[in-house]
């Protein structure tokens, strides 16, 4: 477990920067223009529509549905479950991308009121182009769980890669096509469609290149809207737990939203570059091992095996609370450095605070990634649904109490961050309660001892990434350049990263040690030539060598 989690995290930092690069390249050639807002606009519907409809609930059901049955190497039974997630997917999703193509002008026009008429055409062309992505996205979901209960974890993370670079590809070409900053009445009908249609082509290579591992494992699903007995008695609670979450998730993110809205012109743009920073120690660090975890919980679970499913979620929920506390220490140490290098000094102080705002959150997120999976595995996904829909819903409630109330205007970015964080927190506190009533408190063992040790480690590691900060800003003297702020960033980092392990390893060594090995095992190793002595990810599902990614810990 503890290697798969490695791999996922080293390939979720390529992704991630792959990510990053896109976002980058947009910015320098569209994003400041009137084409680029509506861009934006009628590429959030799909997003938005598929996350409400029917992401939550695909994301929640794959996995659980069937990693048992992988497990036992019933592969009628996978063939026939991943045939009727698929038949179910594509019947609601595609006469749904044909609803949104018909609707496009009234979807536009509700979503971007504050666009122009020009853009509003422009948005809603692009959109009918943009409407295919539905039922792509969820034929993506499907895929990936189906890889995963089989534990092949790699090209789940690639897809992302190669789906960014695509998009890349696309905003660059359409730069040498119709120049850089192009507006929507300078723009011809073929630029605009190699935007949208390559933007479109990039969630083909997103969903369609994991046909390519799911070839490898010989498995032919069958088309039909029939689940098998075992399945069919666990669809309804586990979608509906899906939709409750993302539910929840988008209430809070709207309420969040507004409340920034009333803030200074430039807070919404800082408050979205704070939650990005916050979400990339989260996704590095926290989901691997919840991700990795996951199937052999399903596994154990489905064969009434409680040893080997306490055995495999308290380590990983160990290893989650370890790092989720480490990412919260670099955004506490990095914080002042990062805003420096994103923003102007009017604003560089209110993104600084905003990702600090995030930290303490980061620890009640990582929770939410393995215990919510926990829960599923077990067949909990109604404990599973309230635990999640109280701590979101408690987000908008305190960002309103904090934005409102008790801070300043001027603080209106720190107040929903804060608010965020106090809900994560309550998010994680309530499911591991759910855990301990569900499968007792040995399912849990040493995340006491971990989360006393992390909490000094990171309270240490902190403090010290930020007066490294401070005090390389004073040798300097005055604002930070971009390269300044850049150079302090990383020689916080590296304190934070010193002083964190320093720490933990002296109080938890335990814990430490099996993550620190995988890792490092992780980024050490070679194959042998020709191939041999490593596990191959087109070996068929039973086998002992079937391209699982499981190290010892």
């Amino acid at each position: 477990m503890a290697g798969a989690a490695a791999l996922i995290a080293v390939l979720t930092v390529v992704s991630r920067l792959a990510g990053f690069g896109r976002t980058a390249v947009f910015t320098w050639t569209l994003a400041p223009t009137d084409l680029g807002g509506a861009y934006l606009v009628a590429n959030y519907v799909p997003n938005f529509i598929f996350e409400i409809v029917a992401g939550g609930a695909l994301a929640s059901l794959v996995v659980p549905l069937l990693a048992g049955a992988v497990e036992a190497g019933d592969r009628r039974a996978v063939a026939a479950t991943t045939g009727a997630l698929l038949t179910w997917t594509l019947t609601l999703l595609v006469p749904l991308a044909l609803l949104v193509a018909l609707l496009a002008d009234p979807l536009l026009g509700l979503l971007g009121h504050g666009l122009d008429a020009a853009q509003q055409d422009a948005g809603a062309r692009m959109l009918r182009v943009f409407a295919p992505q539905l039922p792509l996205y969820g034929v993506g979901i499907v895929l990936t769980g189906v890889l995963q209960a089989h534990r092949r974890f790699a090209w789940p993370v690639i897809a992302p890669l190669l789906s960014s670079l695509t998009v890349i590809a696309v905003y660059l070409g359409f730069t040498a096509l119709e120049g850089r900053r192009a507006g929507v009445g300078e723009v011809g009908p073929g630029g605009e469609l190699l935007l949208s249609g390559g933007t479109t082509l990039g969630v083909v290579v997103l969903s369609l290149s994991l046909l390519i591992p799911l070839r490898r494992l010989g498995l032919r699903p069958r088309p039909g809207f029939r689940f098998p007995a075992d399945a069919r008695s666990r669809v309804g609670g586990l979608a509906v737990a899906g939709v409750v979450t993302v539910a929840a998730q988008q209430i809070a993110l709207v309420v969040a939203l507004n409340q920034v809205t009333y803030g200074r012109t430039a807070d919404v743009g800082v408050y979205n570059l704070a939650q990005t920073i916050y979400f990339l120690p989260w996704s590095v660090l926290a989901v691997p091992l919840a991700v990795a975890a996951y199937p052999t919980l399903v596994a154990a679970r489905a064969t009434g095996d409680e040893r080997a499913y306490r055995e495999t979620l308290a380590p990983a929920v160990r290893g989650v609370v370890l790092f989720s506390l480490l990412g919260a220490a670099a955004l506490v140490g990095a914080a002042g450095p990062v805003g420096h290098f994103f923003f102007d000094p009017a604003d560089a102080g209110t993104a600084a605070a905003g990702i600090a705002g995030f930290a303490p959150g980061l620890l009640g997120y990582g929770l939410f990634a393995v215990l919510t999976r926990a829960l599923y595995a077990r067949g909990e996904a109604r404990s599973a649904t309230v635990a999640t829909a109280l701590g979101w819903l408690s987000v908008p409630a305190l960002a309103v109490l904090l934005g409102q109330h008790l801070l300043p205007l001027a603080d209106r970015v720190l107040a929903v961050t804060l608010a965020t964080s106090a809900g994560m927190l309550l998010l994680g506190g309530l499911l591991i309660a759910a855990v301990v009533r569900s499968a007792g408190r040995s399912a849990l063992a040493g995340v006491g001892r971990a989360g006393a040790a992390g909490l000094l480690a990171a309270a240490v590691a902190g403090l010290g990434g930020a007066a490294t900060a401070r005090g390389l800003a004073g040798l300097t003297g005055g604002t930070p350049t971009t390269a300044e702020a850049l150079g302090q960033g990383m020689l916080s980092g590296v304190v934070v990263g010193a002083l964190f392990l320093a720490v933990a390893w002296s109080t938890d060594a335990r814990d430490v040690r099996p993550l620190l090995a995988a890792v490092t095992r992780r980024l050490g190793r070679r194959r042998p030539p020709g191939g041999g002595g490593g596990p191959r990810e087109d070996q068929r599902p039973g086998e002992r060598g079937d391209g699982k990614e499981t190290v010892s810990s």
